[in-house]
């Protein structure tokens, strides 16, 4: 059992928070977040609310760098459900300029991934 401060969070549960508060800062609060799960040959979508909540989840069996018209689909399930801005991140693979970045640039969304753990 792990030691809390009194107030019954450990010190995961508040670098975590803090980490969250820090990411919710990046984005405003009338934007939604894109998520994309890269793989070989189908990639996953999901657009989640500044609270993490699902908004829209979609399947696709395309490659990474042919998700145009997948990331089209997402930012109108954001438009629909009133959010002003959309941001797009994935897990890095491959070189910095990786195709999901290039369909984000052209999708004239932000585009976001998180560093590489080394």
């Amino acid at each position: 059992m792990s030691k809390g401060s009194g107030n019954g969070t450990t010190r995961g549960d508040r670098k975590r928070n803090a980490r969250r508060e820090r990411l919710r800062g990046l984005l405003p609060r009338d934007g939604a977040v894109v998520g994309i799960d890269l793989a070989e040959d189908k990639q996953a979508l999901a657009v989640v609310d500044h609270d993490v909540r699902v908004l829209a989840r979609k399947t696709v069996k395309v490659k990474a760098f042919r998700l145009g018209e997948a990331l089209d689909w997402a930012v109108a399930q954001a438009r629909v459900k009133g959010f002003k801005h959309v941001a797009v991140a994935c897990e890095p693979t491959g070189p910095p300029v990786s195709p999901a970045r290039c369909c984000c640039c052209r999708s004239g969304s932000a585009c976001w991934a998180r560093p590489a753990r080394r």
